[in-house]
């Protein structure tokens, strides 16, 4: 078993343990092809709802830098497919990391809004999530995570279909539009956590 498999394992456990822990839509995940998980965040459990929800692919999620300063997080972190990313400026090398990642078969998860945000409250989207999916010719998965957070309360994890970018995929945009199509996709994610 890998590591990663026997982490995720680790996170499912005690997902279903310590919350009323459910999933909804697994099957719009595909099971091939190039995949952007876009979820929202309101809390540091949120990645590991999202790595114990998907069993059919290997998640390599997107964090903020600095996470990799703390030991041995940092070695942790590196072992689970994670990509570092400078949230206010991200550089090339980072990109390049996160395009090549979706092009080896891995599902790249971010969350739109860059940052966490308490309560029923969203964000606005950043640009990222668009630019990752289009360079990276991949459709995005809309992950909405719904829980209070408190422990043996419900969280649902619901799963939407998968939203193509196709049409995008030799046009020249703006960040005004990479902005706007990743605001998209998070409008459908508050839709559905609101709705459910």
């Amino acid at each position: 078993m890998s590591f990663y498999k026997f982490v995720t394992s680790i996170f499912r456990g005690f997902s279903k343990i310590l919350f009323k822990y459910e999933v909804i839509g697994l099957e719009n995940i595909p099971n091939e092809g190039n995949v952007v998980l876009a979820a929202n965040h309101k809390s540091n459990l949120d990645p590991i709802f999202v790595a114990a929800a998907v069993k059919n692919r290997t998640v390599a999620a997107i964090a903020k830098k600095e996470l990799f300063n703390i030991k041995p997080l940092g070695y942790i972190l590196n072992k689970l497919h994670v990509i570092p990313i400078n949230r206010e400026k991200p550089d090339v090398s980072s990109i390049k990391t996160i395009l090549r990642a979706i092009k080896d078969g891995y599902v790249v998860g971010i969350f739109p809004e860059g940052t966490r945000m308490k309560g029923p409250e969203f964000g606005k989207a950043k640009p990222g999530l668009s630019v990752f999916a289009i360079k990276g010719k991949a459709s995005v998965v809309p992950i909405s995570i719904i829980s209070n957070y408190k422990l043996f309360n419900k969280v649902t994890i619901y799963i939407d279909k998968p939203i193509s970018f196709e049409e995008y995929f030799k046009e020249k945009l703006t960040s005004e539009d990479h902005e706007r199509l990743s605001q998209n996709v998070l409008e459908v994610v508050k839709e559905n956590y609101y709705r459910h």
